[in-house]
């Protein structure tokens, strides 16, 4: 990011804002598949969070808390664009 001008952090913030936004898509899905599998195992389990965790470790629960992972990465990354440009408009006016 060091050598990048604001003309290309702009256009990497933007591509990670697009995959942030898609990454939001699917993480819709997986909230409704959530309450499909706990209207569908409820009675398997003896609590909401025995349901929770047996829905954790299927393949859509895993991916799920990947795609969480990756959008925390993502909203560190388009902050990190987001100071970096201030700090350079900054340093164009003069104040630093």
């Amino acid at each position: 990011m060091e050598n990048k001008n604001p003309h290309e952090l702009s256009k990497e913030q933007l591509k990670l804002s697009e995959e942030y936004s898609r990454y939001c898509g699917e993480q819709a899905s997986f909230i409704k598949k959530r309450a499909e599998y706990f209207t569908q195992n409820r009675e398997k389990h003896k609590s909401d969070t025995a349901t929770d965790r047996a829905y954790d470790i299927t393949e859509d629960g895993i991916r799920e808390a990947i795609v969480n992972l990756k959008l925390k990465a993502l909203s560190k990354q388009i902050t990190a664009i987001k100071t970096h440009l201030e700090v350079l408009a900054n340093e164009a006016k003069g104040l630093y």
